[in-house]
């Protein structure tokens, strides 16, 4: 089953601004704030919708997008898997993971040891398959939700 998932950038230092209202809109709808990946002076944030909640998030996000608060935000569906890595510092290996066209890696935003990959597919290619099993450092990997 794909998950949509909506993808939000902001400048870091914006992120204190923007954070609090995007967690108030999180407690309203039920929805989860599952991941972020910090870029220098970019932040994203990635937000899982577990069910009809669009709207609330559509409103608040093309507020603070009117006001500069955020670069941009889009809505992605696709599949994720989830890498447990044995060590916190060892997600940045994901850098090397071979992504298709318009996929994806995040960090988790719950837990130091884990990140999210944003797939096309339900099914890993055989160089993700190879990719994942040949890295000493992911403890293991799972399709998420």
């Amino acid at each position: 089953m794909r998950t949509r998932i909506i993808e939000v950038g902001l400048a870091t230092n914006k992120l204190a601004e923007v954070q609090p209202t995007l967690e108030a809109c999180l407690r309203d709808t039920g929805d989860i704030l599952i991941g972020h990946q910090v870029y220098d002076d970019l932040t994203l944030l990635v937000v899982r919708l577990l069910g009809d909640t669009m709207q609330c998030h559509l409103d608040i996000l093309s507020t603070a997008l009117r006001a500069e608060l955020i670069y941009s935000f889009q809505v992605v569906s696709c599949q994720l898997f989830k890498v447990v890595f044995r060590q916190e510092n060892a997600k940045m290996s994901l850098r090397d993971f071979p992504l298709h066209v318009g996929e994806s890696w995040f960090t988790a935003a719950d837990e130091e040891k884990a990140a999210y990959l944003c797939l096309n597919s339900r099914q890993l290619s055989q160089q993700q398959v190879t990719w994942l099993a040949t890295q000493t450092a992911i403890a293991q990997w799972t399709t998420a939700y």
